[in-house]
């Protein structure tokens, strides 16, 4: 995407556009195989779009409308699926799993590392 077409992306009407897509953009451009995916509202969440890219790293921002979200995916090329209907991508589970057990992994280090830290040191000879 040139120069010209982001500044006209930035400053161009953006009649009706959710706000909250716009920090969905950085993803769009940086990410490969992105799709979209609408998921709908709930008591305590408001519609969002959710993006996955190929290796199932994902990002999610709220929306006024669906038809917000399946413009900026247009806007895109992204393509874009109704989650309630179609679920989501096994990769983002995947992925989200293998986050959360690297986190698992570093908490452990760091508590064991908390630990030696509070033994008390052996006397000196």
């Amino acid at each position: 995407m040139s120069f010209a077409d982001r500044f006209k992306r930035f400053f161009g009407s953006g009649g009706g556009k959710s706000p909250g897509l716009r920090r969905l953009e950085p993803f769009a451009l940086e990410h490969k195989g992105v799709e979209g995916f609408v998921e709908p509202q709930t008591a305590t969440h408001p519609i969002t779009l959710l993006l996955v890219d190929r290796d199932g790293d994902s990002i999610r921002a709220p929306v006024d409308h669906p038809r917000d979200a399946a413009r900026f995916c247009e806007e895109y090329g992204i393509p874009i699926y109704d989650a309630g209907v179609v679920g989501y991508p096994k990769r983002m589970r995947y992925f989200d799993a293998h986050r959360r057990s690297d986190n698992l992994e570093l908490d452990a280090r760091i508590a064991e590392l908390e630990r030696s830290l509070d033994e008390e040191p052996p006397p000196e000879p």
